[in-house]
């Protein structure tokens, strides 16, 4: 029986889709059967994997649209932290993945509500994040945990974000990074006019409720969608989502190369490892 993968370029990226017809015809050639993103709209459900040739933004809309099947993202954009694949390292990739040289990680997502005069009027899903985001000036959110009073928090709003979520605006605002396995979400306020700038991470069972307080600009913003501008007394609740993000790990990727690399995350540039197949791989670099 033929190999079934998905093959998905991102709009408006001419080299993505150069590439995504290579890709086709590689796998095509090796007997594997490869559907196009018109075809999957109808045969996704029974794809191994989703090949994602983009960047992270791509990956989400991928998750989104095929919900819980494996992705495997080849970066053809800038940062690229869920591509793990770097374009011209397409072919050893999917090698690997022909010859099941990979597993699949799996990480949560998040289920949100909104709740306004008692009623839910958005009920969505994320990858990622959940934002409350101010438009121009401060506003103010209570946060609860598990009906636990936490604070008022003026500001610019709070992120709540996955642990593949963590290193997107999560990161930039200045909360933690969250390694695959931590089974937590980070709650992170975005530029609190306060001199506690504290972020917090909370267990994956855990409910966690905003409620708006200002009447000024402010909007729900889910994985990087903005959904509806917020009124005063409306209620965020977050918790863990039914869905899982399932990304494809192929043999010899590192987390944390990929983390130092990328962000350039490197307090001495020119430090070595002492042991292990990391030292060697930098003395490789090196040359």
């Amino acid at each position: 029986m033929a190999r079934r993968f998905g093959v998905i370029a991102a709009h408006g990226k001419p080299e993505a889709a150069l590439l995504a017809r290579e890709i086709r015809d590689w796998l095509v050639a090796r007997g594997c059967d490869v559907a196009d993103e018109e075809v999957l709209a109808q045969s996704w459900r029974d794809r191994e994997v989703v090949i994602a040739i983009g960047g992270d933004g791509l990956i989400m809309r991928v998750a989104h649209a095929y919900p819980e099947v494996p992705i495997l993202g080849i970066n053809v954009g800038r940062v690229g932290f869920l591509a793990l694949v770097e374009r011209e390292d397409w072919e050893r990739a999917l090698t690997d993945l022909i010859s099941d040289h990979y597993h699949v990680q799996e990480g949560p997502t998040l289920a949100v509500q909104l709740e306004r005069n008692g009623a839910v009027i958005v009920e969505a899903w994320a990858i990622n994040d959940v934002v409350v985001r101010a438009g121009f000036q401060l506003i103010e959110l209570e946060l609860y945990i598990d009906g636990q009073f936490v604070n008022t928090y003026p500001g610019d709003g709070m992120i709540v974000a996955t642990p593949q979520g963590s290193t997107a605006y999560c990161m930039a605002a200045g909360g933690p990074v969250l390694t695959a396995g931590v089974h937590g979400f980070a709650v992170t306020p975005i530029c609190p006019h306060s001199p506690i700038r504290i972020a917090l991470v909370v267990p994956e069972q855990a409910t966690i409720e905003q409620v708006y307080l200002s009447d000024r600009e402010a909007r729900l913003i889910i994985d990087g969608d903005p959904v509806l501008a917020l009124q005063r007394g409306d209620l965020i609740r977050v918790t863990r989502g039914t869905q899982l993000f399932r990304l494809v790990i192929l043999s010899g990727t590192n987390f944390y190369e990929a983390f130092r690399s990328k962000f350039n995350f490197q307090i001495r540039p020119e430090a070595q490892p002492s042991r292990g197949n990391d030292r060697a791989a930098s003395q490789s670099r090196a040359r």
